[in-house]
């Protein structure tokens, strides 16, 4: 902005009723945080202004020194030649410089507090359930254990003190998509990875991330409508997981090998 500019266009230009251009630091990790991040990155030079990206550090595969294997956010990001912060921990960093909005996407790390006071916007999430159902890291798993014939994505603001507990700025209408008798693990999570990112771009389109914000989530009434009695946690996936259980039905056993394997 221009030095001289009246101080009367500066006041406009910075009031909250006139968004910023979005500076945007997006944490994310596997397949389906990188649909999120492709489709911001398709809105570079419009919507989005600029796009870093933080990553958690490649792991060691095999015996003795081994292969460091990154995490599929970090190759995209290298392909589309993004600046990439490679961090297992937020402890001793912070934003860079100018960041107004924090989009954390399938990422790992809770983004405290402090990080998100240092953004004017805070922080977004992209979270495939039909929150406050199924928080936690694996929702898609255990909506399909569950045995759910629907599904659906959210859009909510990072709270600072707990995963999945902000407020839901848009959310699939309940019941949600349908999910397919046969549908793999894989192609659920590209269902939700792809309705997910184009509910975050239209979010920001609507600026969403703009206070005041207001909840667009579930009553009470539309988890019943679902058949769901009780909401239910989505913790990660463990071995314990794949544990069989003699009085399983036969539906019960197919839902284990379709979702975790043989």
């Amino acid at each position: 902005m221009h030095p001289r500019m009246p101080l009367y266009l500066r006041e406009l230009f910075f009031s909250p009723l006139v968004p910023e251009p979005l500076r945007i630091l997006f944490c994310g990790s596997d397949a389906f945080s990188c649909a999120s991040l492709r489709a911001l990155h398709a809105r570079l030079g419009s919507l989005v202004e600029a796009l870093d990206v933080m990553v958690l550090p490649g792991r060691r595969v095999g015996r003795g020194p081994g292969v460091v294997r990154q995490v599929p956010c970090r190759v995209l990001a290298q392909e589309l030649g993004l600046r990439v912060y490679e961090r297992e921990t937020f402890r001793g960093w912070e934003l860079p410089r100018g960041t107004n909005l924090v989009v954390a996407v399938s990422f790992g790390l809770f983004v405290p507090s402090r990080i998100l006071a240092s953004a004017r916007y805070g922080g977004l999430n992209v979270h495939p359930s039909l929150l406050p159902d199924l928080r936690g890291p694996a929702p898609i798993h255990h909506a399909l254990l569950r045995g759910d014939t629907h599904m659906g994505v959210s859009l909510q603001t990072l709270d600072d003190k707990a995963f999945d507990h902000g407020t839901i700025l848009a959310q699939t209408p309940a019941p949600g998509f349908p999910i397919p008798p046969s549908a793999s693990l894989q192609t659920i999570t590209h269902e939700a990875a792809t309705r997910g990112a184009e509910m975050l771009i239209r979010g920001l389109e609507k600026n969403l991330h703009v206070p005041p914000r207001h909840d667009a989530g579930w009553k009470a009434a539309d988890l019943r409508a679902r058949g769901v009695d009780t909401l239910q946690h989505a913790p990660k996936i463990t071995k314990a997981d794949s544990r069989i259980e003699p009085a399983w039905t036969a539906e019960q056993f197919a839902r284990r090998v379709r979702v975790l394997g043989s």
